[in-house]
Order: structure tokens, then sequence, then C-alpha cells
């Protein structure tokens, strides 16, 4: 799911988008002496998020810096200096002048940063990204509910063409013994045997009873609400499959032609769950 969430805090400026994902990931840029705080970050955002890629920004709009010197370093950057200058024959003493000139080996900046001010600026942007997540999630949830009623109405006209299925059978068999024997010779009773043996392997009862109760639990577990991304997926694959068993089983065209209805419909299904976490 996307969103978009930004907030300025103490100096910090935190920016943090969110794009569709079936599973989490992260990219958290940081200045560089604010780099212990990356893990505290991730760990927020997973506390909150199942799905989605996040990307956080934090600029820092006031750096405070203060000066950290090297004592040691600067004693054996003096002695070196001193040493070069026995070495190459220069009169005078090495002076302060000469020292502060290399000040870069010994003296650095090390920047001071309100880790609270951080972390208030990055769970409002956070926050903001949680909202926009809901609403589309929302209209996501509406759109998916529309799609559960129509394939209720498939199902139904699947269920519908079962009882004619028997007789169509029989006559397809009875057709294909005359072709094969002629006006004569089979007995209309085993016909009529073998062609309910036919239809028994044939039956879609089972199969129609449980894709019902799947349609029913993908309402259920969209009212409950809460991370169900993961769940609704494993829910469609369930229902796709037993499409799939009752297109195998049957040769009714009709029949055929509104299992890939249902098929494509479960498929739309899937792609817009998969922004859901």
């Amino acid at each position: 799911m996307t969103g978009f969430g930004s907030s300025e805090k103490g100096g910090f400026k935190v920016e943090v988008r969110s794009l569709n994902n079936r599973f989490l990931e992260m990219n958290v840029r940081l200045p560089h002496g604010l780099a212990g705080q990356e893990i505290p970050l991730r760990n927020a955002i997973k506390a909150r998020f199942a799905r989605g890629r996040f990307d956080v920004y934090v600029n820092v709009r006031e750096e405070r810096l203060s000066s950290v010197l090297d004592t040691a370093r600067a004693k054996e950057v003096y002695e070196a200096l001193d040493g070069l200058r026995k070495d190459l024959l220069i009169a005078g003493p090495v002076g302060m002048g000469d020292l502060l000139r290399m000040k870069d080996f010994f003296i650095s900046e090390e920047g001071q940063y309100d880790t609270g001010s951080l972390r208030e600026a990055f769970n409002e942007a956070l926050s903001e990204v949680e909202k926009m997540r809901l609403r589309e999630g929302r209209m996501i949830k509406e759109d998916v509910l529309g799609r559960a009623d129509l394939l209720e109405k498939i199902h139904a006209e699947i269920k519908a063409l079962v009882p004619g299925m028997v007789s169509s059978v029989r006559e397809k068999f009875a057709g294909k013994l005359k072709a094969l024997v002629g006006e004569a010779g089979y007995d209309d009773s085993r016909v009529l045997q073998e062609a309910s043996i036919m239809a028994e392997k044939a039956d879609i009862a089972e199969e129609l009873t449980r894709i019902e109760g799947y349609i029913g639990q993908i309402r259920k577990v969209l009212e409950k609400g809460g991370k169900i991304g993961r769940e609704l997926d494993f829910i469609l694959q369930e229902l796709h499959r037993e499409v799939n068993t009752i297109s195998s089983k049957s040769e009714d065209m009709e029949l055929l032609n509104k299992s890939i209805l249902f098929r494509a419909e479960v498929e739309r299904i899937r792609q817009q769950i998969q922004n859901l976490q």
C-alpha cells in the first residue's frame, strides 16, 4: 500500500514513503553521525507494518558540531614534524602555527544530535503514512467485498447447472455407444447405470460447498481487519484450486465458461490483496 508522511522536529526533517510490496522491505538513509539510529527506526516500522517497501530519509537542518582533540595523535604529529625538521636541517623549533596547519590529523568535528527529536519526528511521519494506508485499505476492502458478491453470483450459476449434468452425461454416453454398436445391442438400463457412475465421478458438489465456505471466509477476514493479507492470499489459493478441480471434472462448455469467469475474479482479488498487510 502507498503512503507518504513527513515531519520536522528539533532540526530534523524526516520523510517516509511507502510503496506496495508483498513483503516488508526498508531502506533507511541517515546522516553519518546517526548511523546508530537505523536499527531502532527499522524496529519501529516492523512493529506497525507487515508489508510494503519503506524508504526513510532523514536530513539535519541544524547540525551542532563539537571539536574533539586527540592529544596522543597531536603529540605524534609534533614529533614527526620535529624529526623532519632535524633531518632536513631546518633551523628553529616547531611552533604551534606549524602544528595547527596539520590539525586535520588530530582534531575532528563530531555532530551532537537530539535523538529524542528524531524519534518524535519519525513517529509523526510514520503515523501519516499509516493514515494514508488505512484510507487505501478501506477502498480495497470495498472493492474486494464487491468482487466477493460477484463470485457468489457465478457460484450460484454454476450450481444451477449441476442437475442437468447427469442427463447430459447419459445422452453423450448413449450417443457414443450407439455410434459403436448401432440401434440394437445394448441395454438402456445399463447405459443409465454407466452414465450415473460417470456422473458421480464428475460430481462437483463438494467443491461447490467448499467454494461457498471460502467466499464467506473472505468476508469474515475483511470485517476482522488487522494484518490479513497473507490469510486472504491462502483463501484465494484454495478458491483457485477448487474451481480448477471443477473445470477438470466437466466437459460442459457453459460450466467451463463460468469457471473461467470465476478464476478471473479470483485473480483480480489476489492482485488487490497483495497491497494489504
